[in-house]
C-alpha cells in the first residue's frame, strides 16, 4: 500500500470516525475544499475564469498549503497551522478579486476564529491585519471606493476581528471555567478521599473497641451496630425474641420489663449515663453492663435518632460485691466489742466516785465510740441496702418536732465547733413517714453544715411547705462545694477534695443514705453550692404525703 493511500484513509478516519479534539490539518484542508467550492460557485454565478487568474491562483496556494499541511512533523506543525490561516485569508482575497465580495467572502471569519482560538487576542489582531491586507485593500484598488464596497469591507473585516476576538474570549472563559471546574472537582476528589478515609477510620474504630456501640434512627431501628453490641444481644435475647429480655436491674435481682430496658429509653429520646444492667439468663455467666445514651439532633434540634454504648463492667461489678461483702464481714466483727466497749463504759459513767480524770477519759473513749458504732451501722446499712429501696416503717409523724429535736441535738457540737445554729421550724407539721429515718437524713444533714462550716459561721435549718410541696432546708456559710463535685455528691464512699485536703472526718455515706430515705418517701434532694460560698441542701417531699395539723 502506497504512502498517499495510507495519508488518505489517515485523513478521511479523521473526517469521519474522530470524536476528540479535531486534528489542525483535518481543519485546514477542509478549509481548503470549501476555497475550491467556493471557486466553483464563482465560476459557476460569473462565468468561466481563466485558469491563469488570481481566484485560482488563491485556491492553488490554498489547496498547496493545505496538501503540505499533512506532512508537515508534529513539532513544526502549530507554527505551519498559523501560517496556513493566513494564507487562506489570502486565498480568500485572490478568490473574491474583481467581484463585488460575493458568497465567498465570508469565508474569512474561518481562519480568523481559527487564530483567535490558537493565539488568542494576538490571533485576533493577525486576523485583522490579513483581511485588511489581502481582501479590503486588493478589492478597493480592484473595485473602487464607492460606499457600498466600503461599508461592505469594514463590515467584513469588523466581522474577522470580532470573530476572533470573541473565540479568543470565549475561549479564555472556557479555559478559565474548565480550570475552576477541574480545581472545584480536585477539591471534591479529595474532600471525598478524606471523607472515605475517615469513614473507615471511624468504622474501624467502631469495630475494633470492645464498647457496643449502636446508632438508632427516629424509628427506633439499628442504623450500625458493631460486633460487640451484637454478642452483647445474644445474652441479653438469647432466643433472638426482643420481647423476651434477660436483662436485670443492678442489683441482679429484678427483671426489667422491655420497656425499662435501656435501649428502649434511648429510643424514646431520653437521655442517661452508667445506668447499670446485668445481661444473661443463668446467673452463673451474667454480664454487667454500663449503658449510656445520647440524642442525634441535626442543627435545627430536630431528632434524628440516638446513639448508645454497652460497657462491660462484670470485673468491676464483682469487685465491688468483694468490697460489700468485706465491709459487711469486717464491720459485723465490729459490732459485737463495740456494743460491749459501750455498754461497760456506760455502766462505769453511771458510778459517782469516779476520780475527774478517768470519767473525762471515758466520756472520750464513750463519745468515739458511739462515733464508731454508727459509722459501722452505717456501712451495714449501706451495704445490706445497696442498689434497691430502704425499707421504711411509715407512720402518722410530727416532721417539725423531728426537725426540732435534731437542731437541738445538735447544738453542742454546734457549740464546739464555733458555729451558729439557727432554726426556723412551724409548731407542727404532720407528716406520713418513718421518724426514725427523717431524724436520721435531718441528723446528716445538720451534722455537714456544722463539719464543713468554718468557725464564726452559720447553719440554718427551715422547714414548712413552699409551692405546694414539703421543704426541708439546711444552709450554712461554710466551705462550699466545687461544681464538678455536684454529680457526685449522693455516691456513696465520696469525698471531696477539700474534705480530703482538710481532713474531715466522714465516710462518704451520709448523702448517700440520705438520698435514699428521701427516695423512699417519694421525694428528691437537691444542692447548690459554689467554693467559699457556703451550700445549701432543700428535700423535697410531695404534699400528699404530708399534711397541716389543724
Amino acid at each position: 500500500m502506497s504512502d498517499w493511500t495510507r495519508r488518505s484513509r489517515w485523513l478521511v478516519t479523521q473526517l469521519v470516525w474522530n470524536r476528540g479534539e479535531p486534528d489542525p490539518r483535518v481543519l485546514q484542508s477542509t478549509f481548503t475544499l470549501l476555497l475550491v467550492a467556493g471557486l466553483v460557485v464563482r465560476w459557476i454565478g460569473e462565468g468561466p475564469v481563466g485558469l491563469v487568474s488570481w481566484p485560482v491562483a488563491g485556491v492553488l496556494i490554498s489547496l498547496v498549503g493545505g496538501i503540505a499541511v499533512l506532512w508537515v512533523p508534529a513539532r513544526h506543525l502549530p507554527l505551519m497551522s498559523r501560517s496556513l490561516a493566513v494564507i487562506h485569508i489570502a486565498g480568500v482575497g485572490m478568490l473574491v478579486e474583481g467581484s463585488a465580495l460575493g458568497i465567498a467572502a465570508p469565508l474569512v471569519m474561518l481562519p480568523s476564529i481559527w487564530l483567535g482560538l490558537d493565539l488568542g487576542m494576538r490571533g485576533a489582531a493577525i486576523a485583522v491585519g490579513a483581511v485588511t491586507a489581502f481582501v479590503a485593500v486588493p478589492t478597493l484598488i480592484t473595485v473602487g471606493t464607492d460606499l457600498l464596497t466600503v461599508e461592505r469591507l469594514l463590515l467584513l473585516v469588523g466581522l474577522a476581528g470580532f470573530g476572533a476576538f470573541s473565540t479568543s474570549a470565549a475561549l479564555t472563559k472556557a479555559q478559565t471555567a474548565q480550570a475552576q471546574a477541574e480545581a472545584r472537582e480536585e477539591e471534591l476528589a479529595q474532600a471525598v478521599q478524606v471523607i472515605e478515609r475517615n469513614r473507615r477510620s471511624a468504622h474501624a474504630i467502631f469495630e475494633t473497641v470492645d464498647i457496643g456501640l449502636a446508632l438508632l434512627d427516629t424509628d427506633g431501628e439499628p442504623r450500625l451496630i458493631n460486633q460487640p453490641l451484637l454478642d452483647f444481644s445474644a445474652i441479653a435475647y438469647p432466643d433472638g425474641d426482643l420481647e423476651r429480655a434477660w436483662i436485670f436491674d443492678e442489683s441482679g435481682r429484678n427483671r426489667l420489663s422491655i420497656e425499662d430496658v435501656p435501649t428502649s429509653r434511648a429510643r424514646r429520646g431520653e437521655q442517661f449515663d452508667d445506668a447499670r444492667v446485668w445481661i444473661g439468663e443463668d446467673e452463673r455467666t451474667r454480664r454487667a453492663m454500663s449503658v449510656s445514651s445520647r440524642r442525634v439532633e441535626d442543627s435545627d434540634g430536630n431528632w434524628l435518632g440516638a446513639a448508645v454504648s454497652y460497657t462491660d463492667v462484670t470485673d468491676f461489678m464483682n469487685a465491688l460485691q468483694v468490697k460489700d461483702d468485706f465491709v459487711a464481714l469486717v464491720s459485723h466483727e465490729l459490732r459485737t466489742p463495740l456494743t460491749s466497749i459501750i455498754g461497760y463504759v456506760s455502766m462505769d459513767l453511771e458510778m459517782d466516785e469516779l476520780p475527774p480524770m478517768l470519767r473525762k477519759h471515758l466520756e472520750i473513749v464513750f463519745r468515739n465510740a458511739q462515733r464508731l458504732e454508727r459509722l459501722v451501722e452505717g456501712l451495714l446499712e449501706e451495704v445490706e441496702y445497696s442498689g434497691r429501696p430502704m425499707p421504711l416503717q411509715k407512720q402518722g409523724t410530727d416532721l417539725a418536732a423531728i426537725v426540732r429535736d435534731c437542731v437541738d441535738a445538735a447544738r453542742t457540737h454546734a457549740q464546739d465547733a464555733g458555729v451558729t445554729l439557727d432554726a426556723d421550724v412551724p409548731d407542727t407539721l404532720a407528716f406520713t413517714g418513718d421518724p426514725q429515718r427523717l431524724a436520721q437524713l435531718v441528723d446528716n444533714l445538720v451534722s455537714n453544715a456544722l463539719k464543713y462550716n468554718e468557725p464564726g459561721g452559720t447553719a440554718r435549718v427551715v422547714a414548712g411547705v413552699e409551692a405546694g410541696s414539703v421543704v426541708i432546708r439546711v444552709s450554712d456559710t461554710g466551705i462550699g462545694i466545687a461544681a464538678e463535685d455536684h454529680p457526685h455528691l449522693f455516691t456513696r464512699f465520696f469525698r471531696t477534695y477539700e474534705a480530703n485536703r482538710r481532713a474531715i472526718q466522714g465516710a462518704g455515706l451520709g448523702l448517700s443514705v440520705s438520698k435514699s430515705i428521701v427516695d423512699g418517701h417519694e421525694g428528691r434532694i437537691e444542692v447548690e453550692s459554689a467554693p467559699g460560698c457556703g451550700s445549701e441542701f432543700r428535700v423535697v417531699f410531695p404534699l400528699h404525703v404530708a399534711s397541716l395539723a389543724s
